[in-house]
């Protein structure tokens, strides 16, 4: 039966594929649909389903935007092909929103072949920043070495952890690279004077054996008084819950691409305290009109499951796209969609009043701060609200 049904799905797939509208601008997406990382990508997918259910409704272009996201399970191994396929069967004009750091960074020869633009994926790496990846990667969403600085800022200035302090955890791959990388370049600005006394733990990608990352942090004394974890939810978890059975509680700091509410619910029963960065604002910050906005639609959708920080991302990413799209009356090629995504950009540098496009104000990035957990009085200076950020880098000053 499991068979025959994913034989229909497939069939099914490529019926819709091979149907050409002239109508249609047709948009990819890659990432983790399912295995362990499922919730980032089908959160990501909700997200940018319903901003892409917006635009159409909203009736501003003479043409309708389609959305086509297939599953690489977080492997760069499997996105590759998976990219190809959308741009050679499917015929995508771009990517948008698609996950990963290494996942990401293993389509940069293939979007460059084809000559078509990635835009806003979830990772925050200064390798999607690069020279290489610049002329078709389009970045919204602030960079993780400016959360990874106001995370660490967070512990050693609010919380009174001393850098020597703090440990870190990072998956071994391009990801964690880039968080561990900032992290000790933010503890040195911090005051670390030895580098040598910060606890580096490594773990392989997409593997929920934790035990020698508990061992580990087990064999050190004094035990960390916070751990920064450059991974995913799931990893993430498995971490806390196994400290926790020996007693183990230190604060933890997570990315914003590590899933809060899957972490937060995965938790919940283990008594710890766990900082995440986010890149939007609260869910519950209900004097936001994007807020209101996203949550309104949501409703008119008919969408009836819990809002996630991932999918209110998403769907900020596929507004921002929307705009751009607005002074391209025909269906775009690829190269129209960088150049008007470039020039939205440099329009909107410096907005800071419109819900959607003060996201493109490079100097004015804001990072958010949640807080999960029930004990954080028992840091200095702790409380259970929401911190935002502007200028995040200058913090550490």
């Amino acid at each position: 039966m499991i068979r025959c049904l994913a034989l229909y799905v497939t069939l099914s797939f490529s019926c819709v594929i091979g149907q050409a509208y002239a109508d249609e601008l047709r948009f990819g997406f890659t990432g983790p649909l399912t295995g362990q990382n499922a919730f980032l990508g089908n959160e990501a997918v909700r997200g940018i389903r319903l901003g892409f259910e917006r635009i159409n409704n909203r009736g501003e272009l003479n043409y309708r935007v389609s959305f086509f996201p297939l599953d690489d399970q977080y492997e760069p191994s499997k996105t590759v092909p998976q990219v190809e396929k959308l741009i050679e069967n499917v015929g995508v004009k771009a990517l948008i929103g698609s996950i990963g750091t290494p996942t990401n960074l293993a389509t940069l020869d293939t979007l460059a072949k084809h000559d078509i633009p990635l835009i806003t994926p979830l990772s925050g790496a200064k390798s999607l920043r690069a020279e290489r990846a610049a002329p078709f990667i389009f970045n919204v969403r602030a960079s993780y070495t400016d959360e990874v600085y106001f995370l660490i800022n967070t512990l050693t200035k609010i919380y009174n952890i001393r850098p020597d302090e703090i440990a870190i955890f990072a998956q071994k791959d391009s990801y964690g690279d880039a968080g561990l990388s900032s992290a000790m370049q933010a503890l040195s600005q911090a005051g670390l004077k030895d580098p040598t006394s910060v606890l580096q733990i490594r773990h392989t990608r997409n593997n929920t054996e934790v035990d020698h990352v508990v061992a580990d942090i087990l064999g050190v004394f004094p035990i960390p008084k916070a751990i920064i974890m450059v991974s995913t939810y799931e990893t993430t978890s498995n971490i806390i819950e196994r400290l926790a059975q020996f007693g183990i509680h230190p604060l933890y700091a997570t990315l914003s691409l590590s899933g809060l509410e899957a972490i937060s619910l995965r938790t919940k029963n283990t008594s710890s305290n766990i900082i995440i960065s986010k890149t939007v604002p609260p869910l519950t910050q209900s004097d936001s009109p994007l807020v209101k906005q996203f949550l309104e639609d949501m409703a008119k959708s008919g969408d009836t499951l819990p809002p996630t920080t991932i999918q209110f991302e998403s769907y900020i990413n596929a507004l921002v796209v929307g705009q751009a799209l607005l002074t391209l009356k025909d269906i775009p090629t690829s190269q129209a969609i960088q150049t008007s995504l470039k020039q939205l950009a440099e329009d909107n540098k410096y907005n800071q009043s419109d819900p959607v496009l003060q996201f493109l104000n490079q100097n004015k990035q804001r990072i958010w701060i949640q807080l999960i957990g029930q004990n954080f009085d028992q840091y200095n200076g702790a409380t259970k609200t929401i911190t935002p950020s502007q200028s995040n880098r200058a913090l550490t000053d």
